[in-house]
């Protein structure tokens, strides 16, 4: 009951103090301008709304533009990747190459002493074919000489010179 009758004081001095606040025209100016801002604060809330919204809207696009960037700028990172590894490539192409040229210069070298043995072998084949040919004359002189001089030669000793 004490809950009760301090309930009802309370309601007693809030009607009091309503009626004061009517009965004084300023307090009911204060109402009514509490009441019109009361009013007033959806729309402002409303206009406060789509000012966020528009910003919320312009830091989205602003957002979408930065991470087209940064994609581009990772694809462009991809790239750098792409041209170190075509680089590295390109490197140790170079590298056998050079490898591929020293082995051509051997080779070429090489190459160059077998064909000065081809010439020596050549001149040597050359010089065995003429004493062949030489010695042809030779054997092809012995009988004529036989025959024009009646004198036939010994030919397996080579210390003297005899002939029958």
């Amino acid at each position: 009951m004490r809950d009760q009758s301090r309930n009802f004081e309370m309601v007693i001095s809030w009607g009091d103090e309503l009626i004061h606040v009517l009965d004084d025209r300023k307090g009911f100016d204060v109402l009514v301008q509490t009441l019109e801002q009361l009013r007033a604060i959806p729309f402002s809330c409303d206009e406060d709304f789509k000012e966020i919204h528009e910003s919320l809207q312009d830091l989205q696009k602003k957002l979408d533009v930065c991470k087209e960037k940064t994609d581009e700028a990772n694809s462009e990172i991809a790239d750098e990747e792409e041209i170190e590894r075509l680089q590295k490539e390109l490197d140790e192409e170079l590298e056998l190459e050079c490898k591929l040229k020293e082995e051509l210069r051997f080779i070429a070298d090489e190459l160059k002493d077998l064909n000065s043995q081809e010439a020596l072998f050549e001149e040597h084949r050359l010089a065995i074919k003429r004493n062949k040919r030489d010695q042809l004359r030779t054997e092809t002189k012995l009988p004529m000489y036989a025959s024009v001089t009646r004198v036939i030669p010994n030919i397996d000793d080579s210390l003297k010179t005899s002939g029958c």
